[in-house]
């Protein structure tokens, strides 16, 4: 859904308040002693993000009634701030917590949700990055951009991971680079396009 700036924005100040504010706790109930139960399951929770981050954007965001639509609103309008509401957000790393809390100690829990979170973090950067930070030929956001704008242009769904294309291919929905057009004024085609549909197109992209 459409939000303001701020309101777009929130997830990237909140959050990182969240973390510090649980690390904190973890010292202070240990005596001031870094656990190495919390950064195993911290370190363990970074990396499960980005399967959930394929796994939600795959299935949830594409496939799901009612997310999809909201969804298609970003591809149709890739620089208007649209987004899920923090709320959304919270609600779900809260059942996370209250989920392995279950199974785990508090310390572990805590531990793997804000690895969980900062995986998230970095999602929201990345994904801001590819969409609105401008990006000369020798960033290291540019192969990050064009797999992003391969899911966006590709008529084959694809590359649902944004900070990372691992999942991808694990389960085989990378989308290959386009195919170079070597005719006379020719231009990058995206597979399984000709030359005459991408120039009937024309410039438009549309972006996840």
């Amino acid at each position: 859904m459409s939000q303001s700036r701020i309101a777009y924005y929130a997830d990237l100040f909140v959050y990182p308040t969240v973390v510090v504010g649980f690390l904190v706790l973890d010292v202070e109930t240990s005596r001031f002693t870094l656990q190495a139960r919390w950064w195993c399951t911290f370190f363990l929770g970074a990396a499960l993000w980005t399967l959930a981050e394929y796994l939600l954007h795959r299935f949830v965001y594409h496939d799901m009634p009612i997310v999809k639509e909201l969804h298609a609103m970003h591809h149709a309008r890739p620089i208007d701030f649209v987004g899920s509401p923090l709320w959304m957000s919270l609600l779900g790393f809260s059942a996370v917590l209250l989920i392995l809390s279950h199974f785990w100690t508090f310390e572990m829990a805590s531990g793997a949700t804000c690895g969980l979170i900062v995986g998230y973090i970095w999602y929201l950067v990345i994904h801001d990055a590819v969409h609105r930070w401008r990006v000369d030929g020798s960033s290291w956001i540019r192969p990050l951009r064009l797999r992003h704008l391969r899911h966006h242009r590709s008529p084959t769904p694809g590359n649902f991971g944004v900070t990372t294309g691992l999942w991808d291919f694990v389960f085989a929905t990378t989308i290959t680079p386009p195919i170079r057009d070597h005719r006379p004024g020719g231009r990058n085609l995206p597979v399984g396009q000709d030359v005459a549909s991408v120039r009937s197109a024309g410039p438009h992209i549309t972006r996840t």
